[in-house]
């Protein structure tokens, strides 16, 4: 693919022509991953719109499918997998208990204690959902060649294994 001008690069020019005492070289790449973002929520919530779930949504029945049956967490341990605060965790939680996606029972091993379990229901959606998501992901990356998508996804770990710590 050969190079070409884009929205970002627009931006950089003219960062360069009104101020050439700053350097907007981190806009070339954060510029990019801030723009893809915008164009991979808006595939993601396109192919969720179809089973009436959210992204937030998505997430919570994603982690409960990925630890295996019986499909169940503690709202301890999906906080850990969906890292969010536990105040929007229950919220997603409630939405998704009124939907029919999940259920919540008392926890044998902590009487204060519940588990958030994917229904039937739910794992049909996942199911569905988590097809659709992956092929999604996919298709934004077709530009990239294997050896390319590696040497990215190295990259964005890195950047992200500073943050995180």
């Amino acid at each position: 693919m050969q190079d070409t001008f884009d929205k970002i690069d627009l931006i950089v020019e003219r960062w360069r022509t009104v101020r050439p005492d700053l350097d907007p070289a981190s806009t070339e790449v954060i510029g990019r991953i801030v723009r893809m973002e915008y164009f991979i929520t808006r595939r993601v919530l396109q192919d969720l719109a179809r089973h009436g779930i959210n992204v937030g949504e998505f997430d919570v029945l994603a982690a409960l499918r990925r630890c295996g049956e019986p499909f169940q967490l503690s709202p301890n341990q999906l906080q850990n997998m969906v890292l969010i605060s536990s105040g929007a965790l229950t919220n997603r939680i409630n939405r998704l208990e009124m939907a029919g996606l999940v259920r919540r029972t008392p926890d044998p091993t902590d009487r204060r204690g519940v588990i958030v379990t994917l229904t039937a229901r739910g794992f049909e959606v996942i199911e569905d959902a988590a097809g659709h998501h992956l092929a999604a992901e996919a298709e934004l990356l077709e530009p990239l060649n294997a050896e390319e998508r590696v040497q990215m996804a190295h990259l964005l770990k890195k950047l992200l294994q500073v943050q995180e710590d």
